[in-house]
C-alpha cells in the first residue's frame, strides 16, 4: 500500500502538479531533483553501484538487435515527419546548425542520463514488489515516463515518449545497464531532434 501510494505520488500527481505550473520551472532542474534523489535512495539500499550504472558491455547479439531496431523505427520516425509536418523535417539542422548540435552534445548529460536514473534505475529497483520482473515493469515505466511528459500538450509527444519509454525500458531490462539505456535514449532523443521531432518535445517551444 504505501508503495503503490509513493509510486502514484511522485509519478502521477506530481507530474499533474508541473503541468499546472510549468511556466514557473523549466523541466531540466526537476528532473535532476528527481534524479538526485533517485541516486540518494539507491546508493542507501546499496543499488546504485558503479556495476550497476554500467553494467555488463552488451554483446553482439544486444547490439544488433538495438541497431536494427533503430533502424527501423528510425525509417518510421522519417516517413511520420514528412507526411504529419513536411516543413519541419531536417529544418532544425538546416537553419539553426550551432543550437542543433549543442542540443546534440547536451541532451544525452542533461536529459537523457537523469530520466534514465528515474525512470529506468529507481523505477525498476523500488517498485518491483509491484511490478514484477518483467513485462508488468516494462508498461508501467513506459507510461509514466510518458505521463510526465504531458506538460508538451501534444499528441506528437505522447506517442514518441510512450514508444521511447517503452523500448528503453526494454532496453534496461536486457541489460542491466544505465549506460546502454541512456546511449540509446541519446540515440532516439536526438535522431528526433535532427528530422524535426524535436519541436514536439523541445521545452523551448512550450506554450
Amino acid at each position: 500500500m504505501y508503495l503503490a501510494l509513493e509510486f502514484a505520488t511522485l509519478f502521477i500527481a506530481v507530474p499533474s502538479l508541473y503541468l499546472r505550473f510549468r511556466h514557473l520551472v523549466h523541466p531540466i532542474p526537476v528532473i535532476w531533483c528527481f534524479a538526485a534523489m533517485s541516486t540518494i535512495l539507491l546508493n542507501r539500499d546499496g543499488y546504485f553501484s558503479s556495476f550497476r550504472f554500467w553494467g555488463d558491455r552488451p554483446n553482439r547479439k544486444q547490439i544488433l538487435f538495438m541497431l536494427a531496431r533503430f533502424a527501423l523505427i528510425a525509417v518510421i520516425m522519417g516517413l511520420f515527419t514528412i507526411l504529419y509536418d513536411p516543413g519541419r523535417f531536417l529544418s532544425f539542422p538546416r537553419a539553426e546548425p550551432v543550437p542543433w548540435l549543442t542540443i546534440i552534445f547536451l541532451y544525452p548529460l542533461f536529459s537523457a542520463v537523469p530520466q534514465e536514473i528515474v525512470f529506468r534505475a529507481f523505477i525498476f529497483h523500488r517498485y518491483e514488489e509491484l511490478f514484477g520482473k518483467g513485462w508488468g515493469m516494462i508498461a508501467a515505466s513506459g507510461l509514466v515516463f510518458c505521463y510526465a511528459h504531458i506538460f508538451y500538450l501534444n499528441p506528437v509527444a505522447v506517442l514518441l515518449t510512450l514508444v521511447g519509454g517503452i523500448i528503453f525500458a526494454h532496453t534496461y531490462l536486457k541489460s542491466g545497464s544505465l549506460w546502454v539505456s541512456s546511449i540509446e535514449h541519446a540515440l532516439y532523443g536526438n535522431f528526433a531532434f535532427t528530422i524535426g521531432l524535436g519541436y514536439y518535445i523541445y521545452s523551448g517551444v512550450l506554450r
